[in-house]
C-alpha cells in the first residue's frame, strides 16, 4: 500500500532537531578546511572510503534488507576508483584550494554569506515541507484524483525544491566571486572590514540585476556539470587503465601537442590545449556564476566569455579538474550520512511516526539524509564559489595577483608548473 497520510508535527520536529546538527557540522567542516587545507583533499578521499566501508559492513550486519549494504558497496567502489584516478592531481588542487581559503580568511563577509545561505536553505526547507505535506494530505483525501496525477504533483514539488536550492547556491557563488574579485585587487596589508560595502554591493547586484540570469543558470548548469564531470573522470581514468594493462596508447597529433605543453610559459599559454573539446561548454558551464559576480554579464554571455578566456590560455583541461568540487560533495554526503544516523537515534528514542506506512526508521533516515546533505551543500557552496573565482582571476589577471599577493602567486605558479611537468611525453611509437 502507498502512503495515505504524513504527520506534520513529527516531521517538523525531527527536521528542527537535526538541522542544528547539520549546520554545526557544516561550520566545523569549514573550520577544519581552513586549518588543514594542505591535507584536506587526502583526508576527505580516504575518509569517504572509510565511511563507505563502514556503511557496507554495518549494512550487512544490521540491515534486514539489501538496500543499505548494496548502496555501501556501490559507494565504496566509486570512492575507491575515483581516489585512484585523481590521487596524483591532489597537490595541484590543494594549492588552488589553499589560495581560495586564504582569500576567504581575509574577510568575514564570505562566512557571513555562507551563514545567510544556510539560514535561507533551512527556512526554504521548512516552507517546502509544510507545503508538500499539506498538499499531499489534501489531495490524497480527494477520491477523484488518480495516483498518476499524485505522482505528477510529487515530481513538481521535488523539482521546485531542487530549482530553488540551485538558485540559492547560485546567489552564494555569485556574491562570493564578487568579494574574491575585490580581494584579488587588494594588497596583503589591506583588509576588508566586517559587512563591508563590497558585501552590500555584491548582494544588491546579484539579487536585483542578475537574479534572472542566476535563475536561468540554476535550471541547466547542474545537469551540464554532472555530465562534464563524468566525461572528465573517464578521460583521467583512461591513461591509468593503460598503465595498469601495460599498453601504452598511441597519441594523436592534437593529444601529443597537449602533452608537450611548455610548463615555463604557464602565464601566457595560448594554444597548448585542444580547442572546443567539449570539456567546457560554450555557454553553459560552472564559471558562469563567477563571471556574473565579477563583471555583471548575463548568464549566456558569462559562460561564453569564461570558455573563451580558458581556451585562449590553453587551460581548458586544467581548470576543468573537478577534484575540489567532488571533495565538497563527499563532505556533504558524509555530513548527510551522520545526520541520518542522528535522525535514526532521535526517531527510535522518541517513537516518532511519520507516515501511514508505519516505517519510522526508514522515513527518518531518508528525511535526515536529505536535509543534512542539502544544508551542507548550501553552506559549502562558498568554497566552490571561491575556487572558481580564484581560477578565473588567475587566468584574467595573473600580474595583479603577483603584485598584490606575491607569496601566494609563487605558490600557485610552482604548483601549476609542477602539474605540467608531471604530464608524460609519449611519442608516436608509444615510448
Amino acid at each position: 500500500d502507498g502512503i495515505s497520510h504524513i504527520d506534520y508535527v513529527n516531521v517538523l520536529q525531527l527536521v528542527c532537531i537535526v538541522s542544528g546538527y547539520a549546520s554545526l557540522c557544516s561550520l566545523l567542516a569549514l573550520g577544519f578546511m581552513m586549518m588543514l587545507s594542505k591535507s584536506l583533499l587526502h583526508a576527505t578521499l580516504i575518509f569517504s572510503i572509510g565511511v563507505s566501508l563502514a556503511w557496507t559492513v554495518l549494512g550487512w550486519a544490521f540491515s534486514p534488507g539489501y538496500i543499505l549494504p548494496i548502496t555501501g558497496v556501490v559507494a565504496l567502489a566509486l570512492s575507491s576508483s575515483y581516489t585512484f584516478v585523481v590521487w596524483d592531481r591532489i597537490p595541484f588542487a590543494t594549492t588552488n584550494l589553499g589560495v581560495a581559503l586564504k582569500g576567504m580568511r581575509s574577510t568575514l563577509d564570505i562566512p557571513i554569506v555562507g551563514l545567510c545561505v544556510l539560514m535561507i536553505t533551512f527556512l526554504w526547507t521548512i516552507w517546502w515541507i509544510c507545503a508538500f505535506v499539506g498538499t499531499f494530505n489534501f489531495l490524497h483525501d480527494d477520491e477523484e484524483l488518480s495516483n498518476d496525477w499524485m505522482s505528477v504533483v510529487v515530481v513538481f514539488f521535488f523539482f521546485s525544491y531542487y530549482w530553488t536550492f540551485q538558485v540559492i547556491k547560485g546567489i552564494s557563488q555569485t556574491m562570493v566571486a564578487s568579494i574574491i574579485g575585490k580581494w584579488w585587487d587588494m594588497s596583503e596589508e589591506d583588509a576588508l572590514p566586517l559587512c563591508s560595502s563590497v558585501l552590500y554591493g555584491s548582494a544588491s547586484r546579484t539579487i536585483v540585476r542578475s537574479f534572472g540570469s542566476i535563475c536561468l543558470g540554476s535550471l541547466i548548469v547542474g545537469p551540464c556539470i554532472v555530465l562534464t564531470r563524468i566525461s572528465i573522470f573517464f578521460r583521467l581514468a583512461k591513461p591509468k587503465l593503460n598503465k595498469l594493462t601495460n599498453s601504452p596508447k598511441r597519441l594523436s597529433g592534437v593529444e601529443l601537442e597537449n602533452e608537450k605543453c611548455d610548463p615555463g610559459c604557464l602565464p601566457i599559454l595560448t594554444s597548448c590545449a585542444p580547442q572546443n573539446d567539449g570539456i567546457i561548454s560554450r555557454n553553459v558551464n560552472q564559471w558562469s556564476y563567477t563571471y556574473i559576480g565579477l563583471y555583471g554579464y548575463t548568464f549566456w554571455e558569462s559562460g561564453s566569455r569564461a570558455a573563451q578566456l580558458f581556451e585562449a590560455r590553453g587551460w581548458t583541461h586544467v581548470v576543468s579538474d573537478d577534484l575540489i568540487m567532488t571533495a565538497m560533495f563527499m563532505s556533504s554526503m558524509i555530513i548527510g550520512c551522520t545526520t541520518a544516523c542522528l535522525g535514526l537515534i532521535v526517531a527510535e528514542m522518541d517513537g516518532f511516526s511519520f507516515t501511514s506506512l508505519n516505517k519510522p526508521i526508514s522515513t527518518a533516515f531518508l528525511i535526515c539524509l536529505f536535509l543534512g546533505f542539502f544544508l551542507s551543500c548550501a553552506f559549502l557552496s562558498i568554497i566552490e564559489g571561491s575556487v572558481s573565482a580564484i581560477l578565473v582571476c588567475y587566468a584574467a589577471a595573473p600580474v595583479d595577483f603577483h603584485a598584490n599577493h606575491h607569496k601566494l602567486s609563487e605558490e600557485m605558479k610552482s604548483a601549476w608548473k609542477h602539474f605540467w611537468l608531471q604530464k608524460p611525453i609519449v611519442n608516436n611509437n608509444g615510448r
